[in-house]
């Protein structure tokens, strides 16, 4: 738990923002936290474990055993990996993050042009270069007062120019306009150090595994 932001409801939260941000139905509601149904062909399913538990954590691996299954949980990889069966594979560290939201300044630097676009509880943000190559992106799902930031990237010709700042800047002036007042994402290990640069708080580790 972390002192200012609690582990279940923020990770409980996200997961309903992602869904809203990658177009999926929403999550249902299970004793380990959330399964997420991701509409494709084959029924693929994503599973995410908000309150970690080591046996219902086993109990739930051993029963996946479809190629394409992912799972989410938010623990550390050292209390995920030993309980996973051999299909499993266990990915990059991810970090479940969150942050009281601010308004703050939202300006493209020169050479780039900034754009802001809202569809039901979805907004994205762009900024293009003068030939109109597309530079960094992000998108945000406002709901129930929480604002879910997802897909923030910066394209490498693009990288170490303060895009990412921006993008999260605009976004996060935008999920203020729709009433949210706290931001939440899932962040890489690169994605980690640019969030904590700019005031997100580390709520927990989250271990990502699939089903090869």
């Amino acid at each position: 738990m972390n002192k200012a932001f609690d582990v279940v409801p923020t990770a409980a939260a996200w997961t309903k923002g992602w869904t809203l941000t990658r177009d999926k139905a929403a999550p249902v509601s299970q004793p380990y936290g959330y399964k997420i149904n991701l509409g494709v062909p084959e029924g693929l399913e994503r599973h995410v474990m908000v309150d970690y538990d080591a046996g219902v954590l086993r109990a739930l691996t051993d029963s996946l055993h479809t190629p394409g299954t992912w799972l989410k949980v938010c623990a550390r990889p050292e209390q995920v990996a030993p309980l996973l069966h051999e299909s499993w594979q266990v990915q990059a560290p991810e970090y479940l993050m969150a942050v009281a939201l601010d308004n703050a300044a939202a300006v493209a630097p020169d050479g780039y042009r900034l754009s802001l676009s809202t569809s039901g509880a979805v907004s994205d943000a762009e900024l293009r270069d003068v030939n109109g190559e597309l530079a960094a992106r992000g998108r945000v799902a406002h709901s129930d007062g929480v604002a879910t930031f997802d897909q923030i990237i910066t394209e490498p010709a693009h990288q170490r120019k303060g895009l990412g700042r921006v993008i999260m800047a605009t976004l996060a002036n935008a999920s203020i306009a729709h009433k949210a007042n706290v931001g939440v994402l899932v962040a890489t290990e690169q994605g980690r150090a640019l969030y904590q640069a700019i005031g997100w708080t580390l709520v927990s580790p989250v271990t990502a595994a699939v089903i090869a």
